[in-house]
């Protein structure tokens, strides 16, 4: 190991003092190095000469698609409305895993940097607006966040509520942006070279499609790869002298036009994702304390929500509301912030009720959470989409009963897509999730219908079992 001219400190901030080094797994998966336990990375992680210098090798890449269905509403010859789905345009995000050295390097340094914005963020007011990807929120997920937003909505008379997301946000962060930010939240006028050494790789990165190392991998194991990759019989996808050739056919670089675009995926590129917007969420936060004292705003990555109350009889602040919004949304495009109006949820909420923009009766989605005042409930897709999971494994097990004759193994089952499965690895499952959402929105002062929505999921799984 090149232990270098000692331990890395980031310039006089908390740095490896409180890093949990416990966290740092070692991953199963395969790679262009072999896995390595974090014992034996740790003094090279510390020393900034080390990283400085350090050859990163090309993330994997592979898309993952997402099922779109939209509710399209009929009303047959005796007037009754009848719902049915149809598929919508599919979802596509694409995912790129690094390495695993260079995923340790990304992790800390992500750390790092994580510390370093949560000082900012509480200096400059904007820490409560930020909730994802935060170090410093303990004990608080999505089901905390969304709870925060429903109960500070339902306690004024009336409120304007905006929703929307960025398109392709990984895709358009702006690098020159993204390393004024890191300067500015490191402390630094300049980036010292372990730090550009990261940034330099995170931002113009190379991949290889997962696709091309499976052929490769088929073509040199043949039928019993996924059995040697089980069994740890194969360390990496190649060696050395066998990638430097492999590179020259299947190396592809950072797709997104320059300067733009981070690898969704890499431990580091969460925390970026912050420190990108820094004077957006400054911007937001202020706009909404100008408008009403009491007004709330948050991000959750890609995600926000502005929650303004507005005077019981002035509806014309409806609009007024959203085209400021997007007015200061618009001054952030050069950055890669883009927001598709259509997509943007405007919502009024009239203190018995949600409205949409027409002033007729709607829903807010937020989270995975719905609500239409009256009541809250998870998200139709969500539900749409445990139950296809669970289906597809029961019929692998349906499929390996009838394969050797005898039991199928129900247990993974059960313990993914059932009550059985609370404590699955400790972290449970679906149900569990589902049962720790209604605890929590049952506190608000609408009727929850959570546990009802996942209260038939025993009888319909088996049923599934039997047929």
């Amino acid at each position: 190991m090149n232990q270098g001219n000692g331990p890395h400190q980031l310039h006089n901030l908390s740095s490896s003092s409180n890093i949990n080094w416990e966290k740092y797994r070692t991953k199963g998966y395969l790679h262009f190095d072999e896995r390595i336990h974090i014992g034996h990375m740790k003094a090279d992680l510390l020393n900034k000469d080390f990283v400085a210098s350090y050859a990163f090798l090309p993330f994997i890449h592979f898309e993952m698609n997402f099922k779109r269905f939209l509710t399209v509403k009929e009303i047959d010859e005796l007037g009754n409305v009848i719902k049915r789905k149809e598929p919508g345009k599919p979802k596509t995000r694409q995912i790129f895993y690094a390495a695993h050295k260079d995923s340790f390097i990304y992790k800390y340094y992500g750390e790092l940097l994580n510390n370093a914005y949560n000082n900012y963020a509480t200096d400059n007011d904007i820490d409560e607006n930020v909730i994802a990807y935060r170090n410093n929120k303990f004990g608080k997920n999505n089901i905390y966040f969304a709870f925060e937003v429903f109960e500070h909505l339902f306690k004024f008379e009336k409120a304007v509520v905006i929703a929307s997301d960025f398109s392709k946000y990984f895709d358009n962060i702006s690098h020159y942006t993204l390393k004024k930010n890191m300067k500015r939240v490191l402390g630094v006028s300049t980036l010292e070279k372990d730090w550009y050494q990261v940034f330099k790789n995170l931002t113009k990165f190379t991949y290889v499609n997962r696709e091309d190392i499976d052929n490769f991998l088929e073509d040199r194991h043949g039928r019993k790869l996924n059995k040697k990759i089980k069994m740890h019989q194969i360390s990496r996808i190649m060696e050395p002298a066998e990638f430097r050739e492999f590179k020259k056919v299947y190396l592809k670089r950072n797709p997104n036009p320059e300067p733009f675009g981070i690898p969704q995926g890499s431990s580091m590129s969460a925390v970026c994702s912050n420190v990108h917007l820094i004077d957006f969420d400054k911007e937001i936060s202020q706009w909404c304390k100008q408008k009403n004292a009491k007004s709330m705003y948050r991000r959750y990555c890609d995600d926000l929500i502005v929650i303004i109350p507005i005077d019981s009889e002035n509806y014309d602040e409806f609009n007024g509301i959203r085209d400021e919004l997007f007015t200061i949304i618009e001054k952030y495009k050069p950055d890669g912030l883009i927001v598709q109006r259509e997509k943007t949820e405007v919502r009024l909420w009239n203190g018995t009720e949600i409205l949409d923009e027409q002033f007729k009766p709607s829903k807010l989605d937020y989270l995975g959470f719905v609500t239409n005042g009256h009541m809250i409930q998870l998200r139709e897709k969500s539900l749409f989409n445990y139950y296809t999971r669970a289906y597809r494994k029961v019929k692998t097990v349906k499929r390996i009963e009838c394969a050797t004759k005898r039991p199928g193994p129900k247990r993974s089952l059960y313990d993914l897509y059932t009550h059985l499965g609370f404590d699955y690895k400790e972290r449970g499952n679906f149900v569990t999730y589902a049962y720790k959402s209604h605890n929590k929105m049952s506190r608000l002062p609408v009727k929850c219908l959570i546990k009802k929505q996942v209260k038939r999921h025993w009888g319909r799984i088996n049923k599934r079992l039997d047929k």
